[in-house]
């Protein structure tokens, strides 16, 4: 049967809802029942490879299907999603083509872009989609082994938003977390939610750095490399609250879009 790719990412989406594992609530820490007005969000972390499926070419602006990208995205119906390796108007993606822009458009989310690195034609970074739009945004750049990294730092009326892509050698990354740290320590007045791909697995100094101040929220699962994940290296982290329920928490069974999978929760926040 030959689909047109509206159909394809329709049916894309619908088999993503139907494959998601259920989770039963789980409530990690306060006693007392969550209030009327906490903080309630469904937040996606993507790496989204520039949208190339596994093994595609990062050379060819043809192998970039966006719509696949928001099909994964649209199926988890974030109010947040914090996304790694985007393109802007990049020659390997498409000199016209804003990749976040795109899947704002594809999502109907608002778009935040911060880049850390200019490539011929445009310029590669991270981004956040989001149903409200941010107060303010910062962009810190970090030392990276083949290229400086970024942490996006976005403010909304009741939370902050880090979102980072952190380096491949772990050096690099334990100075990276603790310039994260940095930043986490001068916002203390409302809750912070951190996530990305940190290249580093749960054991790592880095993780283990992270936890001493930060609950993880995300599943201890594999997500990289999609088709087969062998290694847990994108996470989901709260800081500043004084109560995390967690109401979903699940590795995204998604192996065509991308060579991460997508970690996906669904948290209320005090």
């Amino acid at each position: 049967m030959n689909l047109t790719r509206r159909e394809y990412c329709k049916s894309l989406a619908a088999a993503l809802v139907g494959a998601t594992t259920a989770t039963t609530a789980l409530q990690l820490f306060g006693a007392e029942p969550a209030k009327k007005d906490a903080l309630h969000l469904r937040v996606l972390s993507y790496n989204i490879q520039i949208g190339r499926a596994p093994g595609g070419s990062y050379s060819n602006p043809e192998e970039a299907f966006l719509d696949k990208t928001a099909a994964v995205i649209n199926s988890k119906a974030p109010d947040i999603a914090g996304l790694q390796e985007v393109d802007n108007k990049t020659k390997r993606s498409g000199e016209d083509v804003d990749q976040l822009g795109e899947l704002s458009r594809m999502t109907d989310l608002y778009p935040t872009f911060s880049p850390k690195r200019e490539l011929p034609g445009g310029l590669y970074g991270i981004g956040t989609l989001s149903k409200e739009r941010p107060i303010t945004l910062e962009t810190v750049i970090m030392e990276g082994s083949a290229h400086p990294r970024a942490l996006q730092i976005l403010e909304f009326e009741k939370y902050y938003f880090f979102n980072t892509h952190l380096p491949l050698t772990a050096p690099l990354r334990v100075k990276a977390v603790k310039t994260i740290d940095a930043e986490a320590a001068k916002r203390t007045d409302k809750p912070i939610i951190l996530l990305g791909d940190l290249n580093a697995e749960p054991h790592s100094e880095e993780i283990q750095e992270l936890l001493k101040t930060w609950t993880q929220v995300s599943p201890e699962a594999p997500t990289f490399p999609a088709p087969e994940p062998k290694v847990q290296i994108d996470y989901i982290f709260v800081r500043n609250a004084k109560r995390i329920d967690s109401l979903a928490s699940e590795v995204v069974p998604d192996t065509s879009t991308s060579d991460h999978r997508p970690v996906f929760c669904e948290l209320v926040i005090e």
